[in-house]
């Protein structure tokens, strides 16, 4: 029961962070590959809160998401002025500079992470079983769905598809094509910071693995294989991305090459839909909640 647990809050934090990405690359054309990065940095503002200052959820929260905010505006306001393979190389850029730190800066703990985190308290209620911490992740992951929904409906979510499709045009119109980008840079930034504070307290410890390339390469996985564009596809993919990889577990499958198996497989997939099903599973104009 504990492991369908940790499953159920896994596919709850990387719904959140594929639906936060796809408004970036789905909505506004914006390949960024340093979602792994913010998330990281969410995470590590809340374990040196939580160890050091205050372990009240929604405080911490609020600090990680800021922290997230402030990282990602010195990230955006150079970057996204950029186009093209450009934009997307210095976020590789970004994402390579934050793991650095991660790994060598002492008050992160360098490769070994911190650990003993407190469980979180939210109202004066320590919550400290899994079952909590699952709610807390599902809650997080429901608003941003929910945010996310109502801003791509509305006039701004237009918008953000105009960019994607012709930002001469829009600026034309005398709209401010950067400011835009900024914005929902800025929106993406504050709920993968909060992921990275659900996942600090899920787990209570945290190390620089968790915020590697590769996971900001799986999280762009899950927002192309569900569907750019496509709110429900990311939640789809995350449900079907996190437990089909668990199948290897159950496979005689050596613990040592385990890893670089999902590696490929996660490849494959994007290769895949890539060529044959570009629209991911569920396409843009195929979401059922359009």
């Amino acid at each position: 029961m504990e492991y369908a647990i940790y499953l159920c809050t896994l596919i709850a934090i990387y719904t959140t962070l594929a639906l936060s990405l796809n408004l970036l690359v789905g909505y506004t054309g914006l390949i960024s590959v340093a979602q792994a990065g913010v998330y990281g940095i969410g995470a590590y503002v809340t374990a040196l809160l939580a160890l050091n200052v205050t372990h009240d959820l929604l405080l911490t929260m609020l600090l990680s998401a800021s922290a997230g905010v402030a990282i990602s505006l010195l990230v955006a306001l150079p970057s996204l002025r950029l186009k093209n393979e450009y934009f997307l190389i210095a976020t590789i850029g970004f994402q390579s500079i934050i793991f650095a730190l991660f790994m060598n800066l002492e008050i992160t703990g360098g490769p070994n992470g911190l650990y003993n985190i407190p469980h979180p308290t939210l109202f004066g209620y320590t919550v400290k079983g899994t079952g909590g911490k699952l709610m807390l992740a599902v809650a997080l992951a429901v608003v941003c769905y929910l945010l996310a929904l109502r801003v791509t409906r509305s006039p701004f979510g237009r918008l953000l598809r105009a960019v994607r499709e012709d930002q001469t045009a829009v600026a034309s119109m005398g709209k401010s094509v950067f400011r835009i980008k900024v914005s929902v840079f800025v929106f993406s930034a504050v709920f993968a910071a909060a992921a990275g504070t659900i996942y600090v307290y899920c787990l209570t410890a945290i190390d620089p693995v968790g915020f590697t390339l590769d996971e900001s390469i799986f999280i762009i996985t899950l927002v192309i294989v569900g569907g750019t564009g496509s709110l429900n596809g990311s939640v789809l993919a995350a449900v079907l991305l996190v437990l089909l990889p668990e199948c290897f577990k159950f496979l005689p499958i050596p613990d040592a090459i385990a890893p670089q198996l999902r590696q490929v497989f996660y490849g494959l997939l994007l290769v895949l839909f890539t060529r044959f099903r570009r629209e991911g599973l569920i396409g843009e104009y195929q979401d059922v909640l359009k």
